[in-house]
């Protein structure tokens, strides 16, 4: 495989990024059940502020590109998006190049969703005539005959489910966008849930057995990259007509935090897999596995 990749990128999922609030309208939405998610839980679990030892790490790697999976926030309020808005920013005046999504918990209230309050923290559009605000899936030039293409599957939903949607109207505009593609150029399609239901039923992407089919059809995509699980997971599903699959875990977990460093080459690509090591405050980051793809003849870069 060429040592030299053609670009870099880090892939950093579910930031959960929390403000607990006591704000008596919480008892109109969701987000009650947020709050106590919070206290009883989630806060025990997560630590966003580890988030900055990223940055030095991401220099030493020469990483170009961060992609965020979504669940940046933890319900969707202003503040929590003010926060990973800060974070992001600071990413970006480290001269790396910043393209994010928005997971369940970005949507997590009706009127967060009704409202696209993401999106007003965070762009929705990447010099792509489809952007995530409106189209739910916008695509972006990476250069070397490579694309991102991005999907918004994420929605508000009942009270003890977390489920994603793939809308009929989003398969249409996704195998539309794909069709207009040359036949040689290849794609990373990144998307906050999983492909496959791993877990109860309440938490899984509907309609995911569509967008299996577009996949199976249009094989240029070679890595489908999401979030949601925090449980780390690479499965190379080519043998099966499918791309290789990535779950880069919460990088904010406090314990056994993950994410990816994916190395895109002429021949395949290098996946090596970081977690957070707590031998000392702050976090330091630890390279623990090392995968190697080739691309089959089939798939080789023309």
């Amino acid at each position: 495989m060429t040592d030299k990749p053609l670009f870099r990128l880090a892939h950093i999922s579910d930031l959960h990024f929390s403000k607990i609030t006591w704000n008596p309208s919480q008892f109109f939405s969701k987000r009650w059940l947020g709050n106590l998610n919070l206290l009883l839980a989630r806060r025990h679990t997560f630590d966003p502020s580890c988030l900055t030892t990223l940055i030095p790490i991401f220099h030493e790697r020469n990483v170009e590109t961060v992609l965020i999976t979504g669940d940046l926030t933890s319900t969707a309020q202003a503040a929590e998006f003010k926060m990973a808005q800060q974070f992001i920013e600071n990413l970006q005046n480290e001269k790396f190049q910043v393209f994010t999504l928005p997971g369940n918990h970005d949507h997590y209230t009706k009127n967060a969703y009704k409202n696209k309050l993401f999106y007003q923290y965070f762009s929705a559009n990447y010099a792509s005539k489809e952007n995530l605000k409106d189209d739910e899936m916008t695509k972006i030039f990476l250069g070397h005959d490579w694309w991102l293409f991005a999907l918004d599957t994420a929605l508000a939903t009942s009270l003890f489910s977390s489920n994603g949607y793939f809308s009929s109207e989003l398969e249409q505009k996704l195998e539309s966008a794909l069709q207009e593609l040359p036949k040689n150029h290849r794609v990373i399609l990144v998307n906050h849930f999983p492909l496959f239901a791993n877990e109860s039923k309440r938490k899984s992407l509907i309609r995911r057995e569509a967008l299996q089919k577009i996949l199976k059809r249009f094989p240029q995509v070679k890595l489908y990259l999401h979030g949601h699980s925090h449980r780390h997971c690479i499965a190379d599903l080519r043998s099966s007509h499918l791309p290789i699959i990535l779950d880069s875990g919460s990088a904010a977990q406090k314990n056994k935090g993950t994410w990816n460093l994916i190395d895109i080459t002429a021949d395949g690509c290098v996946i090596e897999v970081f977690q957070n090591i707590r031998k000392s405050n702050p976090t330091s980051w630890e390279s623990v596995a090392k995968s190697n793809f080739t691309w089959l003849k089939d798939e080789a870069l023309v």
